[in-house]
C-alpha cells in the first residue's frame, strides 16, 4: 500500500479549513498545511487536527503550492485547496487505488456550489482536475490564479469515481469579491504576455455566458445556474479587460523621457507629472529634457534619473537613442525632438493632437488644447498619461505632495536676519508675466517695518539695473537688501530654502518657491490663460492674489491696470498674517 501526503495551502481559513482537513485524515498519511501567516483561527484548527503546519510567504498560487510539494513526506501527493473536501465515494476510490496504485496521476470531478445548491451543469460541471499524483511526474504550473496540475507526457492518467466538492460561492457579494481578486491576480501575472482588446473583452465574455447558461444547460440549474453563468461572463470581462489596463500601462515602460523644454515655471510645474509616474512605477526611470539652464532645478528632484540638454541632443542624437526609453511625454511640443524621438527609435512618443507636426512625428496624440483648458497647468500635463490608460483623479493639494524636489539649506547666512521676518520680493519676470509695478513694491517694502522685517530684491543683473534706474529709492531702504545678479539658480534655491517667503507675479522663482514649501504669494492678472485658475502657485504655504474682475485689456500690452490694483497694504496684509505666526514660532 502506498502512503499519500495531504497538502494544502491556507490563509484565513477558519470558516473551511476544518471540513477539508477531516476529509482528508481518512485517506492520508500525513497532512502538509503550506499557511501564509494567516490572522484568524486557521493555526489553531489544524494543529487541534495534527498536521504539519509549516508559515511560508506567499508570492503566488503556484509557487505557494510547489513550495508545499518539496515539504511533502512521501512521493504520493492529494493536494486540496482550503474550501475543498473530499465526498465519501471519492473517498473510498481513493482508499481502493492506495492498494495497487494502478497509474502515476489521477484525475476527479470538481462539484462547485453556489448558495446551498450543488451546480450540476453549465461551465461548473464536471471541472475535472488531477489532484492525486506521483511527484516525480508532475509539479503545479498554468496561470495564477488558475493553478493546474502539469503531468509529464506519457504518463498514465486514471480517472476516479466520486467528486471533490468544492464550496465556491456563498452569495453574489462573494461571487463578486471573488471575481474582483482573481481577475486581478489574472491581469497581474498576464501583462505583457497575453493580449486583450475591446473585441476581445465583447467576444469571450459573451460566450463565457452564452456557452455555461445555453450549450452546457446552466438554465437546468435555475436561479443559482443564472447566478453561476453571469459570474463566469463577468470574471471573463473583468480579467480581459484589466488585462487590457494593465498592458497599457505597461506599455509606458520602466525608461521614460519628459521633456519640458522651456522656462523654469513650466519646468517645475511638470514635476508633479514626474512624481505621479514615480508612485505608480518606482522602478522606472525618469529622464527630463530641458534648457541647460534648469538642469540645476530638475537634479534637485529626487525622481528624475538624469537631465538630458536638449541642445546636446540636437548636436548629438546619438545620446537619446543611447537612453533606450520606452516612452517620452512631449509636455512642451518641440518638432526637432519628435522628429530626433522618431529617429531614435522610442517605441511610445505622446504629444498634442494639436500640432502638425505630432502627426508627421508622434504615434499617440492627445487632444487637449493648452490655451483653452480650464484646467491648472501642473494637472493639464496629466492628459499625456491618456494613452496608457493611467487614471488620476488629483486635487491641487494632492499635487503639491508630488515636487520632490529639495535644496541645500546652507550658505548666504550672513545676509539673514534671524531676528527678522526675511522676505524676498522678485519684482521682474523676464517679460513672461504681467508684473506689479515697482512703485507697489517700493511701496510695500516701506510698509514693512524694518524693526521686524528684513527684505531681499532677487533678479538678474540686468534686471537690478533695470530696477536701479526706474526705482533706486528701493535699494535705499534701511531694511533691503539688493541680490540681483549675485546669485546662481541653484544658489537661489538655497537662499529661498533659508528665507521666510517670498513675494513675485507669476514667474518661475514664485512655482519654485511654492514646491520648496515656502510661503509663496503670487500677484496675478485675471485675463485667461493667464490666470491663477491655470497657473497660481501650488504648495502647502502657497495663495495669489487677483482683482474679481473679468479683463483683457492688456492682452496685446505688457501693462496690466487689473495687477496693478492689488494693492501694497494687500500684500503687506497677507505678509503679516504668516509673518505672526512665523516669528511665534521661533520665539517659542
Amino acid at each position: 500500500m502506498v502512503k499519500i501526503s495531504g497538502v494544502v495551502i491556507t490563509f484565513n481559513e477558519e470558516s473551511n479549513i476544518a471540513r477539508c482537513l477531516d476529509s482528508l485524515l481518512e485517506v492520508t498519511d500525513e497532512i502538509v498545511v503550506i499557511d501564509s501567516y494567516s490572522k484568524d483561527r486557521t493555526k489553531e484548527i489544524c494543529l487541534s487536527r495534527g498536521v504539519r503546519f509549516i508559515e511560508h510567504p506567499f508570492r503566488s498560487h503556484i509557487d505557494q503550492k510547489n513550495f508545499g510539494l518539496t515539504q511533502a513526506a512521501y512521493p504520493y501527493v492529494l493536494s486540496l485547496d482550503a474550501d475543498e473536501y473530499l465526498s465519501d465515494e471519492l473517498k473510498q476510490s481513493i482508499l481502493e487505488i492506495k492498494e495497487t496504485w494502478p497509474a502515476e496521476a489521477y484525475r476527479m470531478n470538481r462539484l462547485s456550489s453556489y448558495g446551498n445548491r450543488w451546480i450540476m451543469h453549465g461551465s461548473w460541471y464536471p471541472d475535472r482536475k488531477i489532484r492525486l499524483w506521483n511527484r516525480s511526474v508532475g509539479f503545479w504550473g498554468g496561470e495564477n490564479p488558475h493553478d493546474r496540475v502539469l503531468i509529464k507526457s506519457g504518463t498514465r492518467i486514471k480517472h476516479l469515481d466520486g467528486n471533490i466538492l468544492h464550496r465556491a460561492y456563498r452569495d453574489s457579494n462573494s461571487a463578486l469579491e471573488k471575481i474582483q481578486r482573481y481577475s486581478g491576480i489574472f491581469a497581474f501575472e498576464s501583462a505583457g504576455r497575453e493580449k486583450s482588446s475591446v473585441a476581445k473583452i465583447m467576444v469571450h465574455s459573451l460566450w463565457a455566458f452564452l456557452q455555461g447558461y445555453v450549450v452546457k444547460r446552466g438554465f437546468l440549474d435555475g436561479f443559482e445556474g443564472l447566478m453561476v453563468a453571469v459570474a463566469e461572463a463577468n470574471h471573463v470581462f473583468y480579467k480581459y479587460a484589466k488585462l487590457y489596463e494593465a498592458n497599457l500601462h505597461s506599455r509606458l515602460g520602466k525608461r521614460i523621457i519628459i521633456s519640458r523644454t522651456d522656462n523654469i515655471g513650466d519646468v517645475i510645474l511638470t514635476l508633479p507629472l514626474v512624481g505621479f509616474i514615480k508612485s505608480r512605477r518606482p522602478d522606472a526611470e525618469i529622464y527630463f529634457v530641458g534648457k541647460s539652464y534648469t538642469q540645476s532645478v530638475i537634479s534637485h528632484c529626487q525622481h528624475i534619473h538624469g537631465f538630458l540638454d536638449r541642445q546636446e541632443l540636437l548636436s548629438n542624437p546619438e545620446k537619446l537613442k543611447r537612453v533606450n526609453a520606452d516612452s517620452i511625454l512631449f509636455v512642451y511640443p518641440d518638432r526637432q525632438l519628435a522628429q530626433l524621438a522618431k529617429w531614435a527609435g522610442v517605441p511610445n512618443r505622446v504629444a498634442t493632437g494639436h500640432r502638425w507636426h505630432s502627426w508627421l512625428y508622434c504615434n499617440y496624440r492627445v487632444g487637449f488644447s493648452r490655451v483653452s483648458s480650464k484646467l491648472h497647468e501642473s494637472l493639464l500635463n496629466f492628459k499625456l498619461l491618456t494613452p496608457f490608460k493611467i487614471y488620476w483623479d488629483l486635487d491641487l493639494k494632492e499635487v503639491a505632495s508630488l515636487y520632490g524636489l529639495s535644496a541645500a539649506s546652507h550658505g548666504h547666512s550672513e545676509w539673514l536676519r534671524p531676528d527678522r521676518f526675511n522676505i524676498i520680493l522678485h519684482p521682474k519676470s523676464k517679460g513672461s508675466a504681467r508684473e506689479w509695478n515697482l512703485d507697489n513694491y517700493y511701496q510695500l517694502a516701506k510698509l514693512l517695518p524694518a524693526s521686524e522685517y528684513h527684505v531681499f530684491i532677487t533678479g538678474l543683473k540686468e534686471e537690478g539695473e533695470v530696477i536701479r534706474l526706474q526705482k533706486p529709492e528701493l535699494f535705499e531702504l534701511e531694511h533691503v537688501t539688493d541680490m540681483t545678479g549675485k546669485l546662481t539658480l541653484d544658489q537661489l534655491m538655497s537662499f529661498i530654502v533659508q528665507a521666510d517667503g517670498l513675494v513675485a507675479c507669476s514667474t518661475g522663482v514664485l512655482h519654485l518657491a511654492a514646491a520648496l514649501g515656502k510661503f509663496a504669494l503670487g500677484l496675478y492678472s485675471p485675463m485667461r490663460p493667464i490666470h491663477p485658475g491655470r497657473w497660481m502657485p501650488i504648495g502647502p504655504l502657497a495663495s495669489y492674489l487677483v482683482i474679481d474682475r473679468n479683463c483683457s485689456d492688456c492682452r496685446h500690452s505688457k501693462e496690466c491696470h487689473c495687477v496693478n490694483e492689488i494693492t501694497p497694504q494687500e500684500v503687506g496684509g497677507r505678509i503679516e498674517h504668516f509673518a505672526k505666526t512665523t516669528i511665534a514660532q521661533r520665539h517659542a
